[in-house]
């Protein structure tokens, strides 16, 4: 045992001896490239998002570097379903933007009538007949809106919702009490 500790130089101490017998080799250590990993991996697809396109053009990239005399029927197919899923996205992203253009239209015309609504009445300003009318139609159109949505949305007790209506006309918005075709028959007051 001492034969083996002698021959490593570490009996007695010796570090130099130590260090000879060391076979060292000095390089740079690189990053693993998780990319490259994962191109390798990739096989030929539609992407469907920012990363799988990416993906998909580093693999055409590697096939077209490989292609020396072999058929270019692979690359064709890549490049096909790389185009493909870029028209895809480019289609998405064209809707996407008309309805958040949409969206914000919307929302800015909204928060223009409520800004002004707030506003004129808050510096006491003074009605007229005609923006009091606009105002109360508005409000009923809000409603209209809320109730739409109420009802497309659905109950969520599992309840059909329906609207109440007047039970001598089967009108809706209004109910027997409140009914304004409630005209007395002045034959009858008279009896």
């Amino acid at each position: 045992m001492k034969a083996g500790f002698r021959g490593a130089g570490l009996i007695p101490f010796d570090p130099q001896a130590v260090l000879s017998k060391l076979d060292i080799r000095i390089r740079t250590p690189t990053p693993p490239s998780i990319l490259l990993e994962s191109a390798n991996s990739w096989v030929s697809q539609t992407p469907h998002n920012p990363t799988e396109a990416l993906l998909q053009s580093i693999l055409v990239k590697s096939r077209i570097a490989r292609h020396q005399s072999s058929s270019p029927t692979p690359i064709f197919e890549t490049v096909v379903a790389l185009a493909k899923g870029t028209e895809r996205l480019a289609h998405e992203n064209t809707l996407l933007s008309v309805e958040i253009r949409m969206f914000r239209k919307a929302n800015e015309a909204l928060s223009k009538r409520r800004h002004v609504k707030k506003t004129q009445l808050r510096q006491g300003g003074v009605l007229t007949g005609q923006e009091a009318i606009d105002i109360i139609s508005q409000q009923k159109v809000d409603i209209q809106i809320r109730r739409d949505e109420h009802q497309n949305r659905g109950n969520s007790n599992g309840e059909s919702s329906t609207n109440r209506c007047c039970s001598k006309y089967g009108k809706t918005g209004h109910n027997s009490r409140t009914c304004s075709n409630n005209i007395i028959d002045p034959r009858l007051l008279d009896s």
